[in-house]
């Protein structure tokens, strides 16, 4: 699934967090890594140091997955003159680039989901290929003898947010991992000055009203749980069919990138896998909005698959 893997460098700690999770990746999948650093032109001067780095980075990754896996992986190093955003597009176009990992920081630790115009951002929102998003905690906190043990995977019954699955069918084939699916029912709500929402407008009821809406409104509630449960069935039983080992979690909630960075604590989840786009709407969470807020405060890596593009 993973041939080639790309892991954007900047010379600096903060980046290379992400070469743990890359090489157990690699090692599972067989891909070839390649080392990217992108200099800046009046930095001529500098090359034969970013080569160097890049070359003994290189090698003690082979060596480390050398003796951690199975399958010999191969390492190559890329520099490129310029800014990263254009050079990393033009590199998944023309070299069949299949995944991206990077570090959810920046080198001066400024987390890269609050900065405007970051790689990150760019990246995430252009390239048609999967982007795994490392986080700094992550990486800090696990003690685990493998990184990845487990997948959350969000849905919010549409098309569009199930292009995640293909992915995470193939990540818990090869890793050997089970798959915990996820979906939020979103609740009906009453506003706190006693208005009630009607289609997309709160408006206001009398008393006399007020229990016959409630009622109402818990009957949407009922039906909205019936049919999440229903899709995550039959998403469960085609993943079972298939030989992975599935579970599934259902919330009530108004807020779909809470539950799913809740959710993600609670399981103690190594990776969450999901669209970047989905259905909007009454019901129904924006997985593009959600999905953005997961990116910016969850601690979990996180791996995009972007619908848009796709």
């Amino acid at each position: 699934m993973f041939d080639k893997i790309l892991l954007p460098l900047d010379i600096s700690e903060a980046s290379e967090i992400v070469i743990p999770y890359a090489s157990e990746l690699a090692g599972k999948f067989g891909s070839e890594l390649i080392l990217y650093h992108a200099r800046p032109s009046e930095r001529e001067d500098l090359e034969h140091l970013f080569t160097d780095y890049l070359d003994r980075l290189a090698e003690t990754i082979k060596q480390n997955i050398k003796i951690n896996a199975a399958k010999e992986v191969k390492v190559s190093i890329k520099i490129v003159v310029g800014a990263p955003e254009q050079s990393i597009c033009e590199l998944v176009n023309n070299n069949g680039i299949d995944l991206i990992i990077m570090a959810s920081v920046s080198s001066s630790g400024l987390k890269i989901g609050k900065m405007l115009g970051s790689v990150v951002d760019h990246i995430c929102h252009t390239v048609p290929i999967p982007v795994m998003l490392i986080r700094p905690r992550h990486a800090q906190l696990t003690g685990k003898r493998l990184l990845f043990n487990n997948i959350l995977l969000p849905l919010d019954g549409s098309t569009l947010s199930k292009l995640a699955l293909p992915v995470a069918e193939e990540v818990a084939d090869g890793l050997k991992i089970p798959v915990m699916l996820f979906e939020m029912a979103a609740l009906s709500y009453p506003s706190a000055n006693g208005s009630y929402l009607n289609g997309s407008e709160y408006v206001k009821v009398n008393e006399r009203d007020e229990q016959v809406i409630e009622s109402n409104y818990a009957a949407a509630d009922e039906a909205e749980e019936s049919r999440v449960w229903a899709e995550l069935m039959t998403v469960e039983k085609e993943l079972k069919d298939k030989g992975i080992l599935v579970d599934h979690r259902i919330t009530s909630g108004l807020d779909a990138a809470k539950e799913i960075i809740q959710i993600s604590k609670d399981l103690d989840a190594d990776l969450i896998i999901m669209s970047t786009h989905g259905r909007s709407g009454l019901n129904r969470w924006m997985m593009g909005s959600v999905a953005e807020k997961v990116l910016r405060y969850g601690e979990v890596p996180l791996l995009l698959i972007n619908a848009r593009a796709a």
